[in-house]
């Protein structure tokens, strides 16, 4: 039965996934830019699924998480960002290479 991990959870695997040999709690909060409660409470719930592994003050991705990561796919990617989009009630006239254009002055800042 494959763990229920979240896309926090799948981010700090990856991490540790892409780190040559284990890393240290601050360095993987700090690459996660996670808030504190975020990551401890995440990092404590892969832990207890047996998908990290502590040795030595450094964390290591045990067997299991690498097996969860594969086969997660591609949920860790970046989803669209909806409020990214600009409205097409806001886009105007695109401006073409050869068009003459004058900036308004008054909109710059001096």
């Amino acid at each position: 039965m494959r763990p229920n991990v979240d896309r926090s959870g799948l981010f700090i695997m990856r991490i540790l996934y892409e780190a040559d040999s284990g890393l240290q709690p601050y360095t993987l909060l700090k690459r996660s830019k996670l808030s504190g409660e975020i990551f401890f409470r995440k990092f404590s719930e892969l832990v207890l699924k047996g998908l990290l592994v502590e040795k030595n003050s450094l964390i290591f991705l045990s067997p299991a998480g690498s097996a969860v990561l594969i086969t997660s796919g591609n949920k860790v990617s970046a989803a669209p960002k909806e409020w990214r989009q600009v409205p097409k009630s806001m886009l105007g006239r695109k401006v073409e290479v050869d068009d003459f254009y004058t900036p308004n002055i008054f909109l710059l800042k001096s």
